[in-house]
């Protein structure tokens, strides 16, 4: 695929996503959809990455060369929905019997990200279903361990009730660090930014075991830092943190890691970390700032106390991200040629 192709692409996308929120009614995007929106974010990394595609796309699934590909990216969709729409009733009936709230949807976003890219590895079995179910099944343990020691509902309107777990840190403040996390998560991701450099070199297991530790640290470090400075809580995390999260993952979903690829890591990873974290997300920050203004009126009529960061947040991640992710697993990139296995750390693309 050409860049010029995949800035057209990504355009399409961008102007979809927009279209999406402004259609549909406030109330409902911000207190159905967003909440239900993790568990698509997490099926979306499932299915694509765990699963390679699995059941219906590439390579893991029936996927074939002349099948169409926006029947096999409708057929994704199905299973993908229906399986968020499970999970969904598994937390809110069987345990721990809540409504999906932000704070537990954050830290499914943050394990599944963890695992899928930084973890024990996403690909333990020989069969793609394997690895799937696998996967959701650590993915939602792990959740629902850190869920039930870390965040408590203390000061919210959920403070007391049955399922709050009572823990370490305040929901808002809770929040505000897993974004921080998933920040440091998205640098070191396989196919993204510095893709496990250095941490690559150590053995199996201390590898893994390190990255996560240097992950927390730093999260916790700027998160704390940031809030230590004065920085408004929301734009910390809602427009700067989750820019970096979703460009780190657009740059790379996108762009192929382009102009940074034709080089090998750290050098690569120095690039993409200026080029992502620091201009890209600069420059997106200031582009939502004129376009998403429309929904910060919409809300203040709606009587929803949101502003322009928490915008930031939902549309790179919860929708334009979750859209990119969507086209390029499930419908394979149509009507553009199915996408290939990202670079490794130290391999070049054809041709550099």
């Amino acid at each position: 695929m050409s860049t010029a192709q995949a800035l057209l692409r990504f355009v399409v996308i961008m102007a979809i996503s927009w279209v999406f929120m402004y259609v549909v009614p406030i109330k409902w995007f911000v207190m159905a959809y967003l909440p239900f929106s993790f568990f698509l974010l997490m099926g979306s990394v499932t299915f694509g990455i765990l699963g390679l595609g699995w059941p219906f796309g590439v390579p893991g699934g029936t996927w074939k060369p002349g099948t169409s590909k926006v029947l096999t990216g409708i057929g994704m969709m199905i299973v993908w929905v229906l399986t968020a729409f499970l999970l969904y009733f598994f937390v809110g009936y069987v345990y721990p019997r809540m409504p999906m709230t932000p704070t537990f949807g954050i830290i499914v976003f943050m394990v599944t990200l963890w695992y899928a890219f930084d973890g024990v590895g996403p690909h333990p079995f020989k069969a793609p279903w394997a690895n799937w179910l696998f996967g959701s099944v650590v993915i939602m343990v792990l959740s629902l361990i850190i869920w039930s020691i870390f965040p408590s509902m203390k000061g919210t309107p959920a403070e007391g009730v049955p399922w709050d777990p009572k823990g370490i840190f305040p929901a808002d403040y809770w929040f505000g660090l897993c974004v921080w996390i998933i920040v440091w998560i998205q640098v070191w991701g396989f196919p993204m930014c510095f893709q496990g450099w250095p941490f690559y070199k150590l053995p199996k297991g201390l590898y893994q075991l390190v990255l996560a530790a240097v992950c927390v640290f730093l999260g916790y470090a700027f998160w704390q830092g940031g809030l230590s400075l004065g920085i408004p809580p929301t734009f910390w995390f809602g427009a700067i943190g989750a820019s970096m999260i979703g460009w780190s993952l657009m740059h790379s979903v996108a762009f192929e890691l382009y102009p940074c690829a034709g080089c090998i890591q750290p050098t690569r990873g120095w690039k993409c970390f200026l080029l992502e974290e620091i201009v890209l997300t600069a420059v997106w920050i200031c582009i939502l700032r004129v376009i998403l203004q429309p929904f910060v009126a919409k809300a203040q009529a709606a009587g929803l106390p949101i502003d322009i960061n928490m915008w930031t947040a939902f549309y790179t991640l919860h929708v334009t991200a979750l859209a990119l992710l969507v086209h390029q697993f499930f419908f394979l990139r149509a009507p553009l040629s199915i996408p290939g296995p990202p670079l490794g750390a130290e391999e070049l693309p054809p041709g550099a």
